[in-house]
């Protein structure tokens, strides 16, 4: 019976199912691995039991035909035998790589310093009990959503989202006066329906963009204020803002001048005193070459150039549209004051939403289509000139207060876009409470027990030293805007010997250091400071174990078949008749030369 069993474990019957099983799995996890990634195929099949068990066997098998064909006499056999034993070798590798290498993702950038923590596979979570006892462990995501283990830290885990986004409710139980409005923006061309909460405070929900459009949300002190905050948007407006004077050699002035009109002009001030606006920088900055600039054609950080002359005097002026930022001068003989008011940021597009002190609501809605502006009554229905959407009233709240929660994302008709949101995990405490805790971010669980801190966050590892992006070039090919290569200049410090080196990483060229292989994984083509690389690590005794079974099936694969014919070869060679030589004549003595025997006679050849 047992060595029917030996015999079958390693027979051809065997080997056969056996390769055509993992063959189809393979392929199988090649088109798996492009719908949920990698890892989720890391986890699932290649690092999974019962795979391991099918290469297993497979080694098994290969094992065993192997040594019931000992001794291993001849090329062929012992070609087999090399093969076969270079292939139990490569098994072995590859399960010493899949368990005990080291992978992860570092995002280096060149304008921030240098990265040491990579992301590697898988997910934390971490539970601080009401106790402050400390809990960490390993999360398993499966692809259908469930989450392993069941339990953990007094916390059950009932799922995972890969789409859960931030929402944010109001209720009326706040202790001071808070408006809150609640407005739904309906749209039947795009089959959309949405509805927003606009808060006095906190300040951060004051105001919201909606695409191109702005929402946003204010309260009027008197009716003075109310006025100028239902009014048209000023169409006069300079498009490069105003200089304010405010005092001239020690006396008040009240002059606005517009820059897009004096830009390049010299305009009189008084008759000993002039100003020239030379330059005008909406997002200043200074550039490599220590010269200004501007970044953008915002108004982030608006600049102006001034030259005033006065009399033999003549100073140059940076004036700068930030407030609290005085002029920077090359000098301060001349007695001028004034300001830069850069040109408001109003958006084209604006829904205003205007309580008056008495908490009656006001609109004001602009759009390329014109403006217009009422009282927003709850039955009332707007068209703000935004495409086809409407926009109500749903609720209004005198008191409110906030209240956020972390909810996953429905799934939409088709063709409608969804929100994008980000990771989150479904968790309950004992007492039956659930909650979802979003990626990345500390939450707080009050309970009836006491408070649990939460957190389920990334797997991260500390390096052995520091990656720095130095710069990260892009190489297109000639006559055409597709992208031939992209490189990665950069700098790795090792602070336990105090060295750095400087490296180019590439698509399959990588970099080795310190044990770690540096390779190119991804860029972004919208941002070219950024580049992502892939670091990996294996212990180097598994390295030589791959390749030394590649080594083996190599000399196998030769010995077989070629060994047969080189073997005859040699056989040929050494048995083949040694041509005989001339008998060499000897003079000894008068005696006759005697003929030397060859060797071969001696055999009776």
């Amino acid at each position: 019976m047992e060595s029917k069993i030996f015999r079958f474990l390693g027979s051809i019957r065997l080997a056969v199912p056996l390769l055509v099983a993992i063959a189809i799995i393979l392929i199988g996890a090649t088109f798996y691995e492009s719908e949920v990634g990698s890892a989720t195929v890391q986890r699932e099949i290649y690092k999974s039991a019962w795979f391991g068990a099918l290469m297993f066997l497979l080694a098994v098998n290969l094992g065993i035909s192997t040594l019931s064909r000992f001794p291993w006499k001849g090329p062929r056999k012992i070609g087999f035998a090399l093969t076969h034993w270079g292939l139990i070798v490569i098994i072995a590798g590859s399960a010493a790589v899949i368990h005990l290498s080291t992978e992860g993702m570092l995002l280096v950038r060149t304008d921030s310093g240098p990265g040491s923590q990579i992301r590697v596979e898988g997910d934390l979570l971490e539970v601080v009990a009401p106790d402050q006892t400390r809990q960490q462990t390993d999360i398993f995501i499966k692809s259908d959503g469930s989450v392993y283990p069941r339990q953990f830290g007094g916390l059950s885990l009932l799922g995972y989202s890969d789409n859960a986004i931030k929402t944010v409710q109001f209720t009326n139980d706040g202790a001071v006066e808070n408006l809150a409005v609640q407005v739904q923006l309906q749209s039947d061309r795009m089959g959309q329906t949405l509805e927003r909460w606009l808060a006095v405070a906190p300040a951060a929900y004051s105001q919201m963009d909606i695409g191109p459009a702005h929402l946003e949300l204010f309260e009027a002190r008197d009716e003075a204020e109310l006025q100028q905050l239902l009014q048209a948007p000023d169409a006069e407006q300079s498009p490069m803002g105003t200089l304010a004077i405010s005092q001239i050699a020690g006396q008040s002035r009240d002059r606005a001048i517009d820059v897009s009109k004096a830009l390049g002009q010299t305009l009189a001030l008084s008759p000993d005193l002039s100003l020239t606006v030379a330059n005008v920088w909406p997002d200043f900055r200074l550039g490599s070459d220590g010269q200004p600039t501007s970044a953008s054609d915002q108004y982030r950080n608006p600049a102006v150039q001034l030259v005033v002359t006065q009399g033999e005097l003549q100073e140059r002026w940076f004036v700068f549209g930030k407030a609290g930022l005085p002029p920077v001068r090359s000098d301060d003989q001349i007695a001028l004051a004034l300001t830069y008011e850069p040109p408001a940021a109003t958006p084209t597009d604006y829904f205003r939403l205007v309580a008056a002190p008495n908490h009656q609501l006001f609109y004001a809605a602009a759009s390329s289509k014109g403006f217009k502006s009422g009282e927003f009554l709850p039955e009332q229905s707007v068209t703000p000139g935004w495409a086809d959407f409407e926009i109500s009233l749903a609720q209004q709240l005198d008191h409110a207060q906030v209240q956020r929660q972390i909810v996953p994302v429905m799934p939409v008709a088709q063709g409608a876009v969804p929100a994008e949101g980000s990771p989150a995990l479904h968790v309950a405490t004992a007492d039956g409470q659930d909650f979802w805790l979003p990626w990345g971010e500390p939450t707080e669980l009050d309970t009836p027990n006491g408070e649990y801190f939460a957190a389920f966050t990334p797997k991260l590892l500390e390096l052995p030293f520091y990656v720095k992006l130095n710069d990260f070039i892009v190489e297109r090919n000639e006559g055409s805007e597709s992208v031939a290569m992209w490189t990665s200049d950069i700098t790795l410090f090792d602070a336990q010997t105090d060295t750095a080196v400087q490296r180019s990483v590439w698509m399959n060229h990588p970099t080795w250091f310190r044990g770690w292989k540096l390779a190119q994984a991804s860029w972004n083509p919208g941002d070219l400071q950024q580049s992502t690389l892939q670091l990996k690590r294996e212990p180097w005794w598994v390295t030589a174990l791959t390749w030394t079974g590649s080594l083996l099936v190599v000399i196998g694969i030769v010995v077989m078949f070629y060994g047969p014919s080189l073997v005859k070869r040699w056989r040929r060679w050494t048995r083949s008749p040694q041509p005989e030589s001339e008998p060499t004549v000897e003079e000894n003595s008068g005696e006759k030369a005697v003929g030397t025997i060859p060797i071969l006679a001696v055999f009776g050849k």
